[in-house]
């Protein structure tokens, strides 16, 4: 019976140790996903665009936290901004900087929903880096990280879709010529010439 007793007394005491690290562990995670908060709506209330909307809060949901972390590692900067808004509709999806919401394609698949937030967000990021070559324009800055922050956060294929898929946009930019562009560096030439617009920004 004292042996017994004494089980459950050491039972009780692990337990007791492992759930305020359990709670921290849970708070801390709370805290990095509430940290940059995105909230996403239909344009105009369009109900036609409810079921977009659900999917991409749910992506927010899952990977939010991960894509600002993975997103602030490769670029070394911060998130610039506490809170975003999103519409979606069914048009061309751009990042809103400037105090303008963001806009995001309601008819994409999965992958491209994913793989547009992070596209859009990341120009929101780039925002703040204000000096730059000529020769850098705002993808072809965005697109000196964009893929391997794609590989870091969803593997090689995911990126590879996602830079094909790029390219086969037409008419307002010509994302082939940048993907080009960037993909014929390596990833330390890219990260590095991305580094040295970081670092004229910060003298």
């Amino acid at each position: 019976m004292t042996i017994a007793f004494a089980g459950k007394g050491t039972e009780l005491k692990r337990l007791a140790l492992v759930v305020p690290i359990f709670v921290l562990a849970s708070t801390l995670v709370l805290a990095q996903s509430q940290r940059v908060t995105v909230t996403f709506s239909p344009q105009e209330k369009t109900p036609a665009f409810n079921a977009a909307v659900d999917e991409y809060r749910a992506i927010w949901a899952a990977e939010g936290s991960r894509i600002i972390e993975g997103m602030e590692k490769i670029s070394t900067l911060k998130f610039p901004e506490k809170s975003v808004k999103v519409q979606i509709y069914e048009g061309t999806s751009f990042s809103g900087r400037g105090g303008a919401p963001m806009r995001l394609r309601a008819s994409y698949q999965p992958d491209e929903k994913k793989g547009t937030l992070v596209h859009e967000l990341g120009h929101r990021m780039n925002v703040q880096l204000k000096m730059r070559a000529q020769d850098l324009d705002e993808h072809r800055l965005l697109f000196l990280y964009l893929y391997d922050l794609y590989v870091d956060l969803y593997g090689k294929e995911f990126a590879d879709r996602e830079v094909a898929f790029g390219k086969t946009l037409k008419g307002l930019y010509d994302y082939e010529a940048a993907w080009n562009w960037a993909m014929a560096m390596s990833r330390e030439e890219r990260l590095a010439k991305f580094a040295e617009v970081v670092k004229v920004n910060r003298k």
